[in-house]
């Protein structure tokens, strides 16, 4: 994908480091060998049954009597979309879900239906997220708003002081994505993910029929053929987007955005302090908890170094391909991090107070 006129940020040639992850490669290839194919298979029925249960979902929602019962089916459809997103969308992003190319690329559309726009997410996400993690102005993982440091470089702002006090607003996220970022990256040209150039006019097309559409059968078709009126619905699309945002914070917060990972700058000659493979694993943690959920319905989101090391491997086989990354890095003296959950939560919100500090000019050390 073309970085329009922008230079490109270069990591460092390390011959040794070039080596183990060439060897590290094939140790998981083998493993690969060894696993079956069958998840994979069971992973794509899956392709069709959560897109099922979301819009069967959707659909008692129309025809319950009860407001409350109608908010709670929205609360549901919120969980849904991250269940979709995690399970399938990203794997599509990837090219793990089918065999296709062109497939993935279609099934991406999914995504535009239950709110986000596939797109531009693809671009940050593929493009962006997975080549410069945690890079100041490359990452656009770690874009957010003017009133909140998340790279310990960013601009300094005496609001910014007072910015661990805004965790509470952390589960608007997935409001503030589907309904203001994807505009923003549209129209806004000092967006980090416009340095992949201008979007193609299709696309612009492509943003506001399905956000309108996203918006007509969430909220207008409740009002024409429910009890309840449009405001009720659009207080219910809320409730849906917060309880998606309450949900995805437990899977986007830990592996990267805490005190435990470097965030790394790009130096004057658009170079990146560490090889490629050193620069993964010193920007992205694994997380401890491993249980039924985390596998089969989380998407195995807690092995997320063997997501960045190997993106190209599907989740199902996560758990085997981060054991052999484990044992491969004690051997050969490689970092490998992973964490409780509560305490990549508690090295995040560390991160975000110990960002919002600033220097009073009028001090002195003494």
């Amino acid at each position: 994908m073309s970085l329009a006129n922008h230079q490109i940020p270069r990591f460092v040639k390390n011959p040794e480091s070039d080596g183990h992850f060439r060897a590290l490669k094939e140790r998981v290839n083998e493993v690969m060998k060894t696993l079956p194919a069958s998840r994979i298979s069971s992973m794509r029925t899956r392709a069709f049954i959560l897109p099922a249960l979301y819009f069967g979902i959707y659909t008692l929602a129309l025809f319950q009597t009860s407001y409350i019962l109608f908010c709670l089916a929205y609360v549901f459809l919120g969980i849904m979309v991250v269940l979709i997103f995690l399970n399938l969308i990203h794997e599509a992003s990837h090219n793990t879900l089918f065999r296709s190319k062109n497939n993935n690329r279609r099934y991406l559309l999914l995504f535009d239906l239950i709110g986000a726009n596939s797109f531009m997410w693809y671009r940050r996400h593929v493009t962006l997220h997975h080549n410069y993690t945690n890079v100041v102005g490359w990452d656009s993982d770690i874009e957010k708003s003017q009133f909140l440091k998340v790279h310990p470089h960013d601009p300094e702002k005496q609001v910014r002081h007072y910015q661990h006090l805004l965790i509470f607003l952390y589960p608007l996220f997935i409001t503030n994505w589907f309904l203001i970022r994807d505009f923003k990256d549209f129209f806004n040209p000092k967006m980090i993910v416009r340095k992949l150039g201008d979007p193609p006019g299709k696309e612009y097309a492509k943003l506001f029929f399905f956000k309108l559409f996203f918006v007509f059968y969430l909220v207008v078709v409740p009002a024409l053929v429910s009890d309840f009126s449009w405001w009720q619905a659009a207080l219910a699309l809320f409730i849906m987007l917060l309880s998606a945002g309450f949900f995805a914070l437990s899977v986007l917060l830990p592996p990267h955005v805490n005190t435990s990972n470097r965030f790394p700058v790009v130096n004057a000659d658009m170079k990146l302090e560490q090889s490629w493979l050193m620069h993964q694993l010193n920007t992205t943690n694994d997380v401890v908890t491993s249980n039924w959920i985390t596998r089969h319905i989380m998407a195995n989101c807690n092995y997320h170094i063997a997501h960045h090391l190997f993106p190209n491997i599907s989740h199902v086989y996560a758990k085997e391909v981060t054991d052999t990354i484990h044992s491969y890095c004690l051997q050969s003296g490689l970092p490998y991090r992973s964490y409780p959950f509560v305490t990549t939560l508690v090295n995040h919100y560390k991160l975000i107070k110990t960002n919002g500090r600033w220097q009073d000019i009028l001090e002195e050390d003494m």
